[in-house]
Protein backbone atom coordinates (compact mmCIF):
# COMPACT_ATOMS: atom_id res chain seq x y z
CA UNK A 1 0.00 0.00 0.00
CA UNK A 2 2.73 2.46 1.10
CA UNK A 3 5.27 4.23 -1.51
CA UNK A 4 8.46 4.96 -0.90
CA UNK A 5 8.30 8.35 -2.43
CA UNK A 6 6.54 11.61 -0.48
CA UNK A 7 4.77 14.55 -0.95
CA UNK A 8 6.68 17.59 -1.24
CA UNK A 9 4.96 20.83 0.52
CA UNK A 10 8.60 22.59 -0.65
CA UNK A 11 6.76 22.15 -4.44
CA UNK A 12 2.97 22.02 -3.41
CA UNK A 13 3.08 18.64 -5.28
CA UNK A 14 1.41 15.22 -4.14
CA UNK A 15 3.66 12.48 -4.96
CA UNK A 16 0.70 10.52 -6.34
CA UNK A 17 -3.16 11.31 -7.04
CA UNK A 18 -3.55 8.44 -4.73
CA UNK A 19 -2.28 10.10 -1.78
CA UNK A 20 -5.12 10.90 0.31
CA UNK A 21 -5.09 6.88 0.15
CA UNK A 22 -2.01 6.25 1.89
CA UNK A 23 -2.38 8.96 4.42
CA UNK A 24 -5.98 7.47 5.48
CA UNK A 25 -4.09 3.63 5.38
CA UNK A 26 -1.16 4.84 7.16
CA UNK A 27 -3.41 6.45 10.40
CA UNK A 28 -6.23 4.02 10.49
CA UNK A 29 -3.55 0.98 10.96
CA UNK A 30 -0.25 2.21 11.48
CA UNK A 31 0.54 5.36 13.23
CA UNK A 32 -2.58 7.43 14.80
CA UNK A 33 -0.91 10.35 17.07
CA UNK A 34 2.57 10.38 16.14
CA UNK A 35 2.52 10.78 12.72
CA UNK A 36 5.60 9.12 10.52
CA UNK A 37 7.39 11.97 8.06
CA UNK A 38 5.43 10.41 5.08
CA UNK A 39 1.76 11.13 7.11
CA UNK A 40 3.77 14.91 7.84
CA UNK A 41 4.52 15.56 4.52
CA UNK A 42 0.89 14.96 3.23
CA UNK A 43 -0.64 16.84 6.04
CA UNK A 44 2.29 19.98 4.72
CA UNK A 45 1.43 19.75 1.51
CA UNK A 46 -3.13 19.95 1.85
CA UNK A 47 -1.86 23.06 3.34
CA UNK A 48 0.11 24.35 0.70
CA UNK A 49 -2.53 23.64 -1.63
CA UNK A 50 -5.43 25.08 0.03
CA UNK A 51 -5.02 28.32 -2.26
CA UNK A 52 -8.94 29.87 -3.33
CA UNK A 53 -10.85 27.53 -1.04
CA UNK A 54 -11.40 30.33 1.77
CA UNK A 55 -14.93 31.24 2.03
CA UNK A 56 -16.61 34.24 4.06
CA UNK A 57 -19.85 32.58 6.21
CA UNK A 58 -21.79 36.37 6.83
CA UNK A 59 -22.62 36.62 10.68
CA UNK A 60 -26.82 36.63 10.76
CA UNK A 61 -26.37 33.35 7.87
CA UNK A 62 -29.18 31.21 8.73
CA UNK A 63 -28.17 27.38 8.70
CA UNK A 64 -30.43 24.51 10.02
CA UNK A 65 -29.84 20.96 12.16
CA UNK A 66 -32.00 17.97 12.20
CA UNK A 67 -32.35 15.38 15.19
CA UNK A 68 -34.65 12.50 15.60
CA UNK A 69 -37.87 12.75 17.46
CA UNK A 70 -40.01 15.68 18.62
CA UNK A 71 -41.50 16.63 21.26
CA UNK A 72 -44.83 17.25 22.44
CA UNK A 73 -46.77 19.66 25.01
CA UNK A 74 -50.30 20.30 26.24
CA UNK A 75 -51.50 24.26 25.80
CA UNK A 76 -54.12 24.01 28.43
CA UNK A 77 -56.06 21.61 30.08
CA UNK A 78 -57.95 19.28 28.39
CA UNK A 79 -57.02 20.21 25.61
CA UNK A 80 -54.76 17.43 22.79
CA UNK A 81 -51.06 17.46 22.85
CA UNK A 82 -49.55 19.54 20.48
CA UNK A 83 -45.77 18.40 18.39
CA UNK A 84 -42.94 20.48 18.75
CA UNK A 85 -39.61 20.85 18.22
CA UNK A 86 -36.69 19.97 20.60
CA UNK A 87 -35.81 22.81 22.79
CA UNK A 88 -32.20 24.90 22.08
CA UNK A 89 -30.54 22.74 24.27
CA UNK A 90 -31.10 19.73 22.88
CA UNK A 91 -30.52 20.94 19.66
CA UNK A 92 -26.93 21.45 20.60
CA UNK A 93 -24.41 19.26 20.97
CA UNK A 94 -23.19 18.08 24.57
CA UNK A 95 -20.67 19.67 25.71
CA UNK A 96 -17.89 17.00 25.88
CA UNK A 97 -19.87 14.56 25.33
CA UNK A 98 -20.34 14.24 21.23
CA UNK A 99 -20.17 10.93 19.56
CA UNK A 100 -17.37 10.01 17.09
CA UNK A 101 -18.29 11.69 13.72
CA UNK A 102 -16.11 12.30 10.84
CA UNK A 103 -15.17 15.97 11.79
CA UNK A 104 -14.57 15.05 15.65
CA UNK A 105 -13.44 12.50 17.75
CA UNK A 106 -15.07 11.62 21.03
CA UNK A 107 -15.74 13.96 23.40
CA UNK A 108 -14.67 16.95 20.95
CA UNK A 109 -17.86 19.13 20.10
CA UNK A 110 -18.33 20.62 16.76
CA UNK A 111 -21.69 21.53 15.37
CA UNK A 112 -22.92 19.34 11.89
CA UNK A 113 -25.14 21.98 10.35
CA UNK A 114 -26.64 22.28 6.76
CA UNK A 115 -28.00 25.17 3.92
CA UNK A 116 -31.11 23.29 3.20
CA UNK A 117 -33.69 21.15 5.39
CA UNK A 118 -33.40 18.54 3.18
CA UNK A 119 -29.95 17.44 3.41
CA UNK A 120 -30.21 17.69 6.93
CA UNK A 121 -33.07 15.64 7.62
CA UNK A 122 -31.28 13.73 4.99
CA UNK A 123 -28.48 13.02 6.82
CA UNK A 124 -29.91 11.50 9.89
CA UNK A 125 -31.07 8.59 7.24
CA UNK A 126 -35.30 8.57 8.83
CA UNK A 127 -37.43 6.27 7.64
CA UNK A 128 -41.02 7.24 6.01
CA UNK A 129 -43.34 8.42 8.83
CA UNK A 130 -40.24 9.33 11.45
CA UNK A 131 -40.80 12.85 13.61
CA UNK A 132 -37.76 14.71 13.30
CA UNK A 133 -36.82 18.55 14.72
CA UNK A 134 -35.04 21.07 12.27
CA UNK A 135 -33.52 23.60 14.11
CA UNK A 136 -32.67 27.53 12.62
CA UNK A 137 -29.47 28.72 13.47
CA UNK A 138 -28.25 31.70 13.10
CA UNK A 139 -24.61 32.77 12.69
CA UNK A 140 -23.46 35.25 15.51
CA UNK A 141 -20.10 36.46 13.73
CA UNK A 142 -18.42 36.52 10.34
CA UNK A 143 -16.31 32.78 9.90
CA UNK A 144 -13.80 31.78 7.95
CA UNK A 145 -14.83 28.41 6.15
CA UNK A 146 -12.53 26.05 4.12
CA UNK A 147 -14.54 24.65 1.00
CA UNK A 148 -13.88 21.08 0.34
CA UNK A 149 -16.64 20.67 -2.24
CA UNK A 150 -15.21 21.49 -5.55
CA UNK A 151 -14.72 18.75 -8.07
CA UNK A 152 -17.51 16.43 -5.57
CA UNK A 153 -19.28 13.31 -7.20
CA UNK A 154 -16.25 13.09 -9.04
CA UNK A 155 -13.86 10.14 -9.33
CA UNK A 156 -10.28 10.55 -8.05
CA UNK A 157 -9.27 7.77 -10.83
CA UNK A 158 -10.93 9.18 -13.28
CA UNK A 159 -8.70 12.59 -13.12
CA UNK A 160 -5.81 10.11 -14.18
CA UNK A 161 -7.69 7.09 -15.72
CA UNK A 162 -5.86 8.11 -19.23
CA UNK A 163 -2.77 8.26 -17.73
CA UNK A 164 -2.68 5.29 -15.97
CA UNK A 165 -4.03 3.85 -19.48
CA UNK A 166 -1.86 5.19 -21.51
CA UNK A 167 1.89 5.33 -19.22
CA UNK A 168 2.00 9.04 -19.37
CA UNK A 169 3.37 11.31 -16.79
CA UNK A 170 0.36 12.29 -14.37
CA UNK A 171 1.07 16.13 -13.88
CA UNK A 172 1.48 17.96 -10.59
CA UNK A 173 -2.08 19.97 -11.11
CA UNK A 174 -3.91 16.46 -11.81
CA UNK A 175 -2.39 14.61 -9.04
CA UNK A 176 -3.89 17.75 -6.90
CA UNK A 177 -7.43 17.82 -8.00
CA UNK A 178 -7.36 14.18 -7.58
CA UNK A 179 -6.55 14.53 -3.93
CA UNK A 180 -8.87 17.13 -3.20
CA UNK A 181 -11.57 14.70 -4.50
CA UNK A 182 -10.40 12.41 -2.06
CA UNK A 183 -10.83 14.24 0.54
CA UNK A 184 -14.11 15.64 -0.07
CA UNK A 185 -15.76 12.17 -1.22
CA UNK A 186 -13.98 10.84 2.53
CA UNK A 187 -16.13 14.00 4.05
CA UNK A 188 -19.40 13.20 2.40
CA UNK A 189 -19.35 9.52 2.82
CA UNK A 190 -22.19 8.88 5.03
CA UNK A 191 -21.60 8.19 8.51
CA UNK A 192 -23.94 4.63 9.81
CA UNK A 193 -23.78 3.31 13.37
CA UNK A 194 -21.89 0.31 12.44
CA UNK A 195 -18.93 2.64 10.91
CA UNK A 196 -15.61 1.32 12.74
CA UNK A 197 -14.25 4.17 14.48
CA UNK A 198 -10.71 3.94 12.79
CA UNK A 199 -12.84 4.77 9.51
CA UNK A 200 -13.34 8.55 10.62
CA UNK A 201 -9.53 9.01 12.14
CA UNK A 202 -8.17 10.33 8.84
CA UNK A 203 -11.28 12.81 8.00
CA UNK A 204 -10.96 13.76 12.02
CA UNK A 205 -6.97 14.63 11.71
CA UNK A 206 -7.61 17.13 8.42
CA UNK A 207 -10.16 18.89 10.57
CA UNK A 208 -8.44 19.64 13.56
CA UNK A 209 -5.05 20.52 10.58
CA UNK A 210 -7.67 23.00 9.31
CA UNK A 211 -8.99 24.50 12.77
CA UNK A 212 -5.28 24.29 13.89
CA UNK A 213 -4.95 26.59 10.26
CA UNK A 214 -7.38 29.27 11.22
CA UNK A 215 -10.51 28.11 9.89
CA UNK A 216 -13.97 28.28 12.05
CA UNK A 217 -15.85 26.26 9.69
CA UNK A 218 -15.60 23.59 6.99
CA UNK A 219 -18.00 23.16 4.51
CA UNK A 220 -18.51 19.81 2.01
CA UNK A 221 -21.04 18.72 -0.06
CA UNK A 222 -23.99 16.41 1.07
CA UNK A 223 -24.52 12.63 -0.38
CA UNK A 224 -28.34 13.60 0.06
CA UNK A 225 -29.53 16.17 -2.83
CA UNK A 226 -27.56 17.96 -5.27
CA UNK A 227 -27.70 21.41 -3.55
CA UNK A 228 -27.08 20.51 0.00
CA UNK A 229 -23.72 21.72 1.83
CA UNK A 230 -22.84 20.54 5.31
CA UNK A 231 -21.01 22.99 6.87
CA UNK A 232 -19.20 22.09 10.26
CA UNK A 233 -18.73 24.67 12.93
CA UNK A 234 -15.20 23.99 14.80
CA UNK A 235 -17.18 26.14 17.77
CA UNK A 236 -21.24 25.21 18.22
CA UNK A 237 -20.98 28.51 20.09
CA UNK A 238 -21.00 30.29 17.16
CA UNK A 239 -24.40 30.04 15.99
CA UNK A 240 -27.56 30.55 18.18
CA UNK A 241 -30.42 28.33 17.38
CA UNK A 242 -33.23 30.74 16.76
CA UNK A 243 -36.57 28.52 16.47
CA UNK A 244 -37.18 24.79 16.68
CA UNK A 245 -40.31 23.02 14.03
CA UNK A 246 -41.24 19.14 13.89
CA UNK A 247 -41.68 17.67 10.99
CA UNK A 248 -42.90 14.09 9.51
CA UNK A 249 -41.02 12.44 7.08
CA UNK A 250 -43.54 11.94 3.93
CA UNK A 251 -41.70 9.96 1.35
CA UNK A 252 -37.99 9.26 0.49
CA UNK A 253 -36.23 9.14 -2.98
CA UNK A 254 -33.97 6.72 -3.99
CA UNK A 255 -31.18 7.11 -6.62
CA UNK A 256 -28.76 4.41 -7.29
CA UNK A 257 -25.72 3.21 -9.91
CA UNK A 258 -24.40 0.44 -10.75
CA UNK A 259 -20.60 -0.12 -9.32
CA UNK A 260 -19.19 -2.95 -11.09
CA UNK A 261 -19.67 -5.43 -13.44
CA UNK A 262 -22.76 -7.63 -13.46
CA UNK A 263 -22.33 -11.78 -12.89
CA UNK A 264 -24.17 -14.02 -14.98
CA UNK A 265 -24.90 -17.26 -14.47
CA UNK A 266 -22.94 -19.95 -16.53
CA UNK A 267 -25.64 -21.99 -18.96
CA UNK A 268 -24.57 -25.52 -18.61
CA UNK A 269 -24.64 -26.93 -21.90
CA UNK A 270 -24.28 -30.56 -21.19
CA UNK A 271 -28.14 -31.42 -21.04
CA UNK A 272 -29.06 -33.70 -18.24
CA UNK A 273 -29.17 -37.24 -19.62
CA UNK A 274 -32.76 -38.92 -19.16
CA UNK A 275 -32.92 -41.61 -17.05
CA UNK A 276 -34.34 -44.41 -19.39
CA UNK A 277 -35.81 -48.40 -17.97
CA UNK A 278 -34.99 -50.99 -20.13
CA UNK A 279 -37.85 -53.05 -20.92
CA UNK A 280 -37.37 -56.46 -19.34
CA UNK A 281 -39.72 -58.80 -20.79
CA UNK A 282 -41.23 -60.94 -17.72
CA UNK A 283 -40.84 -64.44 -18.09
CA UNK A 284 -42.56 -66.75 -15.55
CA UNK A 285 -41.06 -67.52 -12.53
CA UNK A 286 -40.25 -71.44 -12.17
CA UNK A 287 -41.40 -72.44 -8.61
Amino acid sequence: MSTTEMDDPGKSEFASYDSYREFAFRVRHQRRYVWDDHVKAFINTVLATLKDRDVTLRKGMVLFRAQSGIEYYSPGRNRPEEPSGYNATRMKPRPNRSTEGRANAAGVSVLYLGTTEQNVISEIRPWVGAEVSVAQFQLKRKLRALDLSRGHGQSSLNIVFGHLLNGTPVTAEQKEKAVWIAIDNAFSRPVTRSDDAADYVPTQILAEVFRNAGYDAIGYKSQFGEKGLNIVLFNPDDADVINCAPYEVTGMDVSFKEIGNRWYRAENRRQPAKSARKKVKKTPSSK
